[in-house]
């Protein structure tokens, strides 16, 4: 059975990774500020497969360490880790934003995902056959007014990831782009003021936004075989 740890379960494509996730053969370790009353029931009936780690990824000291997941992954037939946890907050214009914001996003979105993985493959050792997938953006490759802080984040941690799949070639480590989907997040960028925010307006009222569902269902079919 493998052993899959999954960042930010609670809403948007996270929480359908979840429940994609508990059609397979694996346990999961759920990382998130909140969760479910489902997930957190499942977790009672069934603690042998779901493990619900309270944290939050803006806190560097409150993430797991190597020896945590070391015991979480013990006895696995594989580890997979997916940083699938996000904030696209703060949107505007650079000289505006919140000093506060900006470290929160840069250590959700990019500082996280790093010590994380970093602590997440010292558990997994060099026997333990990994895979690694971060859910990145289109922000990440294309420079929008407003976005400063997300598509660095985003194509900063792709370049992390880039990296680390040439460390060591055996291990699987992609960055994946779901594109638009109808989630909170969706909200919170229709609800922001800036340049081409009527893009996302009319992709919303257009029923162009993604089912995070069939994302998350595409994502396991094509990441985890």
């Amino acid at each position: 059975m493998r052993a899959v740890v999954l960042t930010g379960v609670s809403r948007g494509l996270g929480a359908a990774l979840f429940d994609e996730l508990l059609r397979l053969d694996v346990r999961i370790m759920g990382l998130s500020r909140h969760f479910t009353p489902a997930q957190r029931e499942l977790a009672r009936v069934a603690p042998d497969r779901i493990e619900l780690r309270p944290t939050d990824l803006a806190f560097p000291s409150r993430l797991p360490e190597a020896a945590e997941l070391g015991r979480f992954l013990a006895g696995a037939s594989g580890g997979v880790l997916i940083h699938s946890a996000g904030t696209v907050d703060p949107i505007g214009e650079v000289g505006a934003l919140a000093p506060a914001a900006l470290t929160t996003a840069l250590h959700v979105n990019l500082l996280a995902p790093i010590l994380l993985t970093n602590a997440f493959l010292a558990a997994a050792g060099d026997g333990l056959p990994v895979r690694v997938l971060f859910v990145s953006s289109g922000a990440a490759k294309q420079a929008m007014a407003g976005w400063a802080a997300y598509g660095a984040a985003k194509a900063g941690g792709e370049m992390f990831f880039e990296t680390l799949a040439t460390e060591d070639r055996s291990r699987y480590v992609a960055s994946v782009h779901p594109g638009k989907m109808d989630t909170g997040m969706q909200e919170a960028i229709r609800a922001a003021d800036f340049d081409g925010r009527d893009t996302f307006v009319r992709a919303y009222a257009e029923g162009d936004l993604a089912d995070p569902r069939t994302v998350a269902r595409r994502l396991i079919e094509d990441h985890l075989g």
